[in-house]
This record gives structure tokens, C-alpha cells and sequence, in this order.
């Protein structure tokens, strides 16, 4: 945060790698589609499994939001800084949303819109639609599913996981005051990941007892409604949060790992993503694997970057490269970038902007990535920025091991 001054090395370029992936994902599919460029089933399922990167920022998440409550708790804190959180959450999300919104869908005319059960692109006249659209509710209706900004459902989902946090860290705090032994006090700081985990199951299930297409959930129907809600995603933030209280536990002192776990949970995070992210073919059929097992390889795979190694404090070669300045420009702001981009590629195929057969891919990935992250960098400076300058403090000023000093314009960058 901007109060702090110190930031988790690696962050930003992770942040980078999740809208890149996704980036890439909807410039493939405008290419597949509109542009005439045909591909071998395996080829696509490849590219399609770059949509992980909307996992992967499900699980930063819940390791950024619930590391703070942790490490107050284990502390011993009585009071938690919620209503500090909740104004922080809310600069970090309105401004821009509210912002691109507006301009996709009343200037850009390149919003999703729905006509009956159809989805087609174009300019979001109706008050009502836009007005769920901008509260984040449009997915709560078949009839106005993914309208606006499509990407946005994740965003949807995001926002319930900031409102039930709070709730969730208030009762494990009073829970650990009142446990005496240590070992019992870490089972209630994974209560509420468990929980998370038990919802996103829960919905998975609910989801895939309804009929709906075998391909999407993105469709009209009560079965979309349920898949894309945070019902159904709860599962995915879970994981960030027990590597969050993993975290604290290792930098308080309270646990020390063994010498090899670094190269066993990335042995173990592969052997569990790889498997899961092919079973991609298989659309929902295979959502519970595909979905679940993917947010847990990363789960083991981001551990190994972000808990550190009490016994050698030297930043890994992984961390240096993601903590290279374009990486860190592009986390920076990868939240405006992962708004814009669906929008731009609309409006970039509406005016023939776009390249069509395998020649024009690397083309459509070069202009999508110019204008929306030309956009994007706009957004971040004259919308993002200032709000976030507004922000309260949270957290203590503190070093730990995995902690990385910023330079003053990028502690302003600060996004958790």
C-alpha cells in the first residue's frame, strides 16, 4: 500500500503474468473466430488454458487480503482495521471500473449487450442495465449476464470475497483469543480457507446439477448464474489464504519448513497443474478438476515465492526476473489492462483493425496490446493513482524477509 512503503517481492509480475495470459486468451479467440485462423484442437486447448490467469489472480487475493488479518491476529491485535480495509477496497476497485464503463459503453459502443437470450457488442443505452453493470450485479440475472464489461464477472466475485473477509477474519480473531495452544490457533486460521473451500466445491456441484452448455457458462441461464458467482469460485481464493497463513506462521517464527520443501511443492504444484489445465477439452464436464486442481498447483507453485527461507534470505532467480521493470510496469497496472482489453478487441474487429489468418496473430497481439495498454497506463495515472494516494494505512510498517523496499513512484503503485 502507499502508507507502506514495502510491497512482497514478485507481486507486480505475477499480476503481469495473469493479465498477459488472459490478454492473449481473448486475442486468440477474436483471431479463431472473425479472423479466419483455424488451429488443431490441441493448440487450442493450450491457449485456452492461459485463462488460468483469472486463478491466479483469484488466489493473489486471498493471500494479499488475508496475510494482514493474519499477521494482526497471530499478534495478538484485538482490533482489525475493517473499516480502513473496506475504504481501501473500494478506491482500488470503483474509480477505474466506473470509469471504463462508462467510456466502453457510451462512447466506445463496444460493450456486451444483450439481446434476448444473445450476446452481441455494442453501446449499453439502457439506465437499469448499466446501472447493475456498474453496481457489479449483472450477473445475478440470466437475462443480463456478462453485460458490460464481460471480464467484469470476475470482478463481481472479487467483491463479495472483499465483503465476507472482514466477517470471517472478526470471527477467527475472537476464536484464536480464545484457544490457548499454538497448534490449535493455526487450525482456526485456516477455519476460514477451509470454509472457502467447502462454498467453492458446493457450488461447482449446484452448477453442474443445472443444464447448461457443456462449453461456456457464460449463457442466459440460471446455470451461468451460479458457475460464474462466487458460490461456485469461492474455492479458488482459499488456497491464497493458506499460503497467507503459512506466510506469517514462517516470518513470526512459529513454523520452520524443511531444507527441500522449495523443489518438492514445485515437483508437486506441476504434477498437479499440468494434468488438471489439459482437461481443459473437456469444458464443464471437467470444471471441478480443471477449476480446483489448477488453483491449487499455483497455489504450491506461488508458495515457493512468496514464503521465504529463513535459512537463505537471497531472492530467488524467479523473484528477480519478475521483479524486471517491464514486468512490474505491466502489474502495475494490470487491473485497468484486464478491463480495457475485451472492449478494445471488440472495437478493434468493429473497424477492421485486426489481422486475419495466422500471420496477423502476432499483429493482433501487438496492436491489442498498444492501445489497451496505452489506455491502460492513462487509466492507471489519471484514474487508479490518485485514488490510491487516498488511501488509509492498514498495516504496520514493517520488514520481513520477503519484503522488498519500492522506490517513491512505485510505492505509489502499491496495489494490495
Amino acid at each position: 500500500m502507499p502508507s507502506s512503503g514495502f510491497r512482497l517481492a514478485g507481486i507486480e509480475g505475477l499480476r503481469a503474468i495473469a493479465a498477459s495470459s488472459i490478454v492473449l486468451v481473448h486475442v486468440w479467440v477474436a483471431s479463431t473466430t472473425d479472423g479466419g485462423l483455424a488451429a488443431p484442437l490441441w493448440i487450442s486447448d493450450a491457449v485456452s488454458t492461459l485463462a488460468v490467469g483469472v486463478t491466479l489472480f483469484f488466489t493473489l487475493s486471498g493471500f494479499l487480503l488475508y496475510r494482514p488479518f493474519v499477521a494482526r491476529i497471530v499478534r495478538g491485535e484485538s482490533r482489525l482495521p475493517i473499516r480502513a480495509y473496506l475504504h481501501n477496497r473500494f478506491l482500488r476497485i470503483a474509480p477505474a471500473y466506473w470509469f471504463i464503463l462508462l467510456f466502453v459503453a457510451l462512447v466506445l459502443g463496444s460493450a456486451h449487450v444483450r439481446v434476448g437470450a444473445h450476446l452481441v457488442n455494442g453501446r449499453l443505452h439502457d439506465p437499469l442495465a448499466l446501472l447493475q453493470a456498474g453496481l457489479l450485479l449483472q450477473d445475478y440475472r440470466p437475462s443480463t449476464m456478462i453485460i458490460g464489461i464481460g471480464p467484469a464477472w470476475s470482478l463481481a466475485v472479487e467483491v463479495v470475497f472483499y465483503g465476507t473477509l472482514p466477517i470471517l477474519a472478526i470471527a477467527v480473531a475472537r476464536a484464536v483469543h480464545r484457544e490457548l495452544f499454538r497448534g490449535r490457533r493455526v487450525l482456526v486460521l485456516l477455519g476460514p480457507p477451509l470454509l472457502l473451500l467447502a462454498v467453492g466445491l458446493c457450488g461447482k456441484h449446484a452448477a453442474h446439477m443445472l443444464p447448461g452448455s457443456p462449453t461456456a457458462g457464460y449463457d442466459a441461464n440460471l446455470h451461468s448464474v451460479i458457475e460464474r458467482s462466487f458460490f461456485a469460485q469461492a474455492d479458488l481464493f482459499s488456497f491464497g489464504m493458506a499460503v497467507a497463513v503459512l506466510h506469517v506462521q514462517v516470518t513470526s517464527g512459529g513454523l520452520t519448513l524443511p531444507r527441500y520443501w522449495r523443489r518438492a511443492a514445485v515437483a508437486l504444484g506441476l504434477l498437479v497443474f499440468i494434468p488438471c489445465a489439459w482437461t481443459m477439452h473437456g469444458g464443464e464436464h471437467s470444471y471441478l478438476l480443471q477449476n480446483t486442481g489448477e488453483a491449487l498447483g499455483i497455489a504450491l507453485l506461488f508458495a515457493t515465492l512468496v514464503v521465504p527461507d529463513t535459512r537463505d534470505t537471497r531472492p530467488l532467480r524467479a523473484v528477480r526476473l519478475l521483479e524486471h521493470p517491464v514486468p512490474v510496469a505491466v502489474g502495475v497496472a494490470s487491473y485497468s489492462l484486464f478491463l480495457w482489453h475485451v472492449p478494445i478487441i471488440y472495437w478493434l474487429q468493429a473497424h477492421h483493425a485486426l489481422v486475419a489468418g495466422w500471420a496477423g496473430l502476432p499483429a493482433n497481439i501487438a496492436i491489442t496490446a498498444v492501445v489497451a495498454g496505452s489506455l491502460s497506463a492513462l487509466t492507471y495515472r489519471f484514474i487508479e493513482r490518485p485514488a490510491l494516494m487516498r488511501k488509509r494505512p492498514t498495516r504496520d510498517r514493517e520488514t520481513e524477509p520477503a519484503a522488498a523496499a519500492l522506490p517513491a513512484p512505485a510505492v505509489e503503485a502499491a496495489l494490495t
